[in-house]
């Protein structure tokens, strides 16, 4: 078995049952009040986090994506920067793979005041 960034086995589960659940239910999915959070600085562009996430919501994009954009802040930032980190908030979760998965902890999961 392999090891983790951190030199440790994953811990493995094998107390749980499966079962079918209601399609309805889950297109009516309440999600957490969380939220994903990036740090930046930590981040070493590696994209685990876009292989890892099982909806396909995280995008990792050029910053040119960003070459047409009203604020010159986000102008300005966007020609700062190596990537622009963007995640599909229709579609996570926020089941936080991406989180556990990232070897820089980059990712993390912040909840939302409310």
């Amino acid at each position: 078995m392999g090891k983790t960034d951190k030199g440790e086995h994953p811990l493995m589960f094998d107390d749980y049952v499966v079962q079918q659940v209601d399609p309805q239910w889950l297109q009516e999915r309440v999600k957490p009040k969380r939220h994903i959070g990036l740090t930046p600085e930590l981040c070493i562009l590696c994209r685990a986090c876009e292989d890892v996430c099982p909806w396909e919501c995280i995008y990792m994009m050029s910053p040119n994506i960003v070459k047409d954009a009203d604020s010159p802040s986000l102008m300005t930032l966007a020609s700062q920067s190596h990537a622009v980190f963007i995640i599909d908030d229709n579609e996570c979760t926020r089941c936080a793979i991406c989180v556990e998965r990232c070897p820089s902890d980059a990712l993390w999961l912040g909840r939302v005041d409310g």
